[in-house]
């Protein structure tokens, strides 16, 4: 693989930004070069511009290995997916040779007399698969190790899984040395999931901004927060969900975003990517959105990129993305501007990279594959 210099940019290593300086990429890594570059293959002038880590969003449902593909042209080279069915779709997204690196947590767990249980049922999901209580539980966590999936997924919105049912998954999930991710669309359901003590929180609700009582709790038990403002504000804004669901308060989700920031909760960049038609949010483009959205809820600039860089690997134990330095995957996105003093700098892409190799960029604003 050839050799490429990038040289005169700004760089934001995963953490902060930096002065311009000379960054190599070797075949699949950044390396360090003695020689500056002098033997390269490619020089590329980046003045001008800001060298990023590849960006990572944290919570999708991707059907496609074409779609999963499509996630790098908008400089998303790591996806972390919250929902695969059957077990032939999830091997075949969790070993796709592409540009996007694929995580998964299978089949989430869920209560059959809930609205993700009819939701299953209708996706040929067979109601045996059901948690039911804590046997089950463990059963459930036991399944999905010997899947061998990255996290486990529990749905703990109310009506659902009993509580001591969420309890026995977390329990089992920590035995087998696996994080846990909950989706909690709810006021409740935050209180449910921190009671059960799962790893990672994910949506931010919009029936009640989340107080100082959830979010002291959240950083107490070092609670991380995926709010998927970009699928809320999507939510909220559809009128067939409001003609079922009553009207939602989109700012609820917003103000919420606003709570965890300033009592410190760690919180990542995800979108929930979907092909739902009532709720759709397109692949990859939607990220640069959801920055947006968490700068709008009070997040810098900085930290909005940290959310899908270096935090965002670190919570998910990703140890050779997220960053930039000697010996990383050369997962790289270069964008015209700034963007720790302007966040839509990340739109304004220039060249991507994923394992070194270089990546065509999206030619236009609806080019992503939909699920």
């Amino acid at each position: 693989m050839p050799k490429t210099v990038i040289k005169n940019a700004l760089v934001f290593d995963g953490e902060n930004i930096n002065e311009p300086r000379t960054v190599i990429i070797d075949g699949p890594q950044i390396v360090e070069d003695e020689e500056g570059g002098s033997n390269a293959d490619t020089v590329i002038d980046g003045t001008g511009c800001t060298l990023l880590p590849g960006l990572i969003d944290c919570h999708v449902h991707i059907d496609s290995v074409e779609q999963l593909a499509s996630c790098a042209s908008y400089g998303v080279t790591t996806v972390c997916d919250m929902a695969c069915w059957p077990p032939e779709k999830y091997e075949k997204l969790h070993s796709a040779d592409v540009a996007t690196r694929w995580l998964g947590s299978g089949l989430p767990a869920f209560a059959e007399k809930s609205t993700h249980g009819r939701l299953m049922r209708f996706a040929g999901v067979g109601m045996e698969k059901a948690v039911r209580g804590t046997e089950e539980a463990a059963m459930f966590v036991e399944d999905r190790v010997r899947q061998g999936v990255d996290y486990i997924k529990i749905i703990a919105d109310a009506p659902g899984i009993e509580q001591e049912s969420l309890d026995e998954l977390q329990r089992s999930a920590v035995q087998h040395g696996k994080m846990t991710v909950a989706h909690t669309a709810h006021y409740d359901a935050f209180t449910r999931g921190l009671q059960a003590g799962f790893n990672i929180l994910t949506h931010a609700p919009m029936d009640k901004a989340l107080d100082s009582q959830i979010t002291n709790k959240m950083v107490q038990r070092q609670t991380i927060a995926v709010p998927t403002l970009t699928m809320m504000e999507t939510f909220a804004g559809s009128w067939v969900l409001t003609l079922f669901k009553g009207r939602m308060n989109f700012q609820n989700a917003v103000d919420s975003v606003a709570a965890m920031h300033r009592a410190g909760v760690p919180i990542l960049a995800g979108t929930d990517t979907n092909n739902n038609p009532f709720m759709s949010v397109g692949c990859g483009k939607s990220l640069h959105h959801e920055l947006e959205l968490l700068v709008r809820a009070g997040l810098t600039p900085t930290e909005a990129l940290r959310a899908a860089t270096s935090l965002a690997a670190k919570s998910f134990g990703i140890d050779d993305r997220g960053r930039i330095g000697p010996g990383l995957k050369a997962d790289l996105l270069l964008v015209e501007g700034d963007p720790t003093k302007d966040i839509t700098a990340t739109r304004r892409l220039r060249r991507i990279w994923s394992g070194g190799k270089a990546i065509e960029l999206a030619k236009e604003e609806g080019s992503c594959t939909l699920m």
